[in-house]
Formats: structure tokens, C-alpha cells, sequence
């Protein structure tokens, strides 16, 4: 039943990932594994709620997914408090 229950709250987690992303056409989140590889569904999950912090152009086009993803992880902890758990490498 943990299992069960698990799964649905990341099916529902999945589904709000997606509907915050939708307007963002480089993003298509499928997964909580590679559809974060390459920096740009956590930096359009940053934009969707919070587009005043950063250009999402300017990110999306021009840097490597380590740069995008080195820069949703400091976005997160400057302005939203949300301390970098994971090293993009």
C-alpha cells in the first residue's frame, strides 16, 4: 500500500511539474530523472512561478546544462530559501 500510495503522489507531483512547464516548448517532463538532465525543466519550473528573477531566454539558449542547472540550483537558494541538495555533476 506505500508503494501505492508513493506512486500516486509522484504521478501527482509529475502532473503539476508538467502543467507549470507547459508554456515552455524546449520543456517536456516525463519523469523525476532525465527529463532534469539538462537544466531546463527546473529553471522553467523557477519561471513559471517566479519569471521576474531571471531572462528564461537568455538561459535556455545559451548555456550548457551544467551552467543551467548551476544557475536554477542559486536561483533556488538566493530567492526562494531552497538549499542546493544535489551537484549538477
Amino acid at each position: 500500500m506505500a508503494g501505492l500510495q508513493q506512486t500516486n503522489s509522484e504521478m501527482i507531483l509529475l502532473s503539476w511539474v508538467r502543467q507549470s512547464t507547459r508554456n515552455y516548448p524546449q520543456v517536456n517532463v516525463t519523469n523525476f530523472t532525465t527529463s532534469w538532465s539538462d537544466g531546463l525543466a527546473f529553471n522553467a519550473l523557477l519561471h513559471s512561478h517566479r519569471p521576474d528573477l531571471f531572462d528564461w531566454n537568455a538561459v535556455a539558449s545559451q548555456q550548457s546544462p551544467t551552467q543551467r542547472l548551476d544557475h536554477a540550483f542559486n536561483i533556488a537558494r538566493q530567492h526562494l530559501g531552497i538549499e542546493k541538495l544535489l551537484d549538477p555533476e
